[in-house]
């Protein structure tokens, strides 16, 4: 089990990309910490949000706002709460945060999986086919799809590309999967897939979806 002391350290490493979230504005934007000193403490750049939406943030970037932060770290998810100390615009432009008194992990590949009903579309072979998201879990996810002559027939360590609305954001951005069963029937196939390193942020995303079913059911 990782210790609180290793766990601050790891929240502490400079360059470390994390998603934060302010009390009384839903919404989320991503980061990247600085350093600063464990007992009183966490510096990160100005957290990047649209142009838009910068005046709305800076309403919300006050002395003693609670503030969630979630990151991904050699395969821990791990997140706490924090307040805001201030947010400076000389030197450069930062964010102090409180140190964080107790932080929460867990290793994703030790998730429980969720059922779902999400659509997706599966990229292979130069050929995308649509598809249904069946079950989730922040290691990998089920996939069944209805057969086409166009897409390729997957095999067992083939590596495909996930697009999925709800975690990707546009039509480029996608989760890395590699194929760990495939079972086929007449008409459909069904693949059980691992992700192959997304990104923190999309990572962060099914974190939070994963979590937000299994404490309401």
């Amino acid at each position: 089990m990782i210790s609180q002391k290793e766990k601050l350290r790891a929240a502490y490493t400079p360059g470390l990309k994390i998603t934060i979230e302010l009390g009384g504005l839903n919404d989320k934007a991503p980061t990247i910490v600085v350093g600063g000193d464990f007992t009183k403490n966490l510096i990160v750049k100005e957290p990047m949000v649209h142009h838009a939406d910068r005046s709305l943030w800076a309403e919300y970037l006050y002395p003693g706002n609670e503030a969630t932060v979630r990151y991904i770290h050699e395969g821990i998810a791990s997140g706490y709460k924090t307040e805001v100390i201030r947010m400076i615009s000389s030197p450069d432009r930062l964010l102090f945060l409180k140190s964080p008194k107790r932080i929460e992990s867990y290793n994703l590949r030790r998730h429980k999986r969720i059922s779902c009903f999400m659509e997706a579309k599966l990229g292979f072979g130069g050929e995308k086919a649509v598809a249904v998201l069946e079950d989730l879990s922040t290691s990998g996810c089920c996939v069944s799809y209805i057969q086409d002559q166009k897409f390729p027939a997957p095999e067992i360590g083939d590596k495909l590309k996930l697009f999925c609305p709800y975690f990707t954001e546009n039509g480029t951005t996608f989760i890395p999967c590699k194929v760990q069963r495939c079972t086929q029937d007449s008409r459909k196939t069904i693949l059980g897939m691992t992700f192959e390193k997304p990104s923190p942020e999309i990572l962060i995303k099914i974190q939070d979806y994963v979590t937000t079913i299994l404490y309401h059911s």
